[in-house]
């Protein structure tokens, strides 16, 4: 009764905190760098079939190749990671979709998708590693791999926890890894284009 009374209409709560609005700016730079490296990374030009890349893989082989150039291991592993290549495009065009819907349970459905897509890809990655001719490749791509699985962890785990700072940071590096394998990517091509001529030979 003594006590002091709330004016009317009582007290105003404070505003709770939207945890879309949060991750606003960081969802929209990142969609639009994604993107971007979308653009710059898409497989087509280097996967599809042309005379340039056979030219370049039976020249760097001789004018009569062996089928044993390469171990079989090392075959197949060029050629799943060439393949591969035409399925990066769809990984980062789930990964704008949902940046650019503002939705972290969508986001983290993407990166859970892309960090299994990138693991897959990345077991091959010790073969090509064990083959002198392959090793150079698969040295610049195992860190690659590495930085944008570990990226997409961060962003999913950030996510989850509501952890701002780590959701940016986990963009920052897959992006970046993003961009490291586009200047990665027409080699894997060529890397792929030769295993696939060593399988036709070794399968005749």
């Amino acid at each position: 009764m003594g006590g002091t009374r709330p004016r009317a209409g009582g007290v105003v709560p404070p505003p709770r905190p939207r945890r879309h609005g949060r991750f606003r700016s960081v969802f929209i730079a990142c969609w639009l760098a994604t993107l971007v490296v979308a653009a710059g990374c898409s497989p087509s030009a280097d996967t599809s079939p042309s005379s340039t890349p056979t030219a370049t893989a039976s020249g760097s082989l001789g004018p009569t190749p062996r089928p044993t150039a390469w171990p079989t291991l090392t075959i197949e592993a060029a050629v799943a990671l060439g393949a591969a290549q035409n399925d990066f495009q769809k990984m980062l065009d789930d990964v704008a979709a949902a940046v650019a819907a503002e939705d972290p349970a969508r986001i983290r459905i993407a990166m859970d998708d892309a960090i299994r897509f990138l693991s897959g890809n990345e077991q091959n990655i010790p073969r090509l590693q064990a083959y002198e001719g392959t090793k150079a490749l698969g040295d610049r791509l195992a860190p690659v791999y590495a930085k944008m699985i570990s990226g997409a962890t961060q962003v999913r785990d950030g996510l989850t926890s509501g952890d701002g700072a780590a959701v940016e940071a986990g963009f920052t590096a897959f992006l970046e890894g993003q961009t490291e394998y586009a200047g990665i990517s027409s080699d894997v091509a060529v890397a792929a284009e030769q295993a696939l001529f060593m399988q036709r030979v070794l399968l005749r």
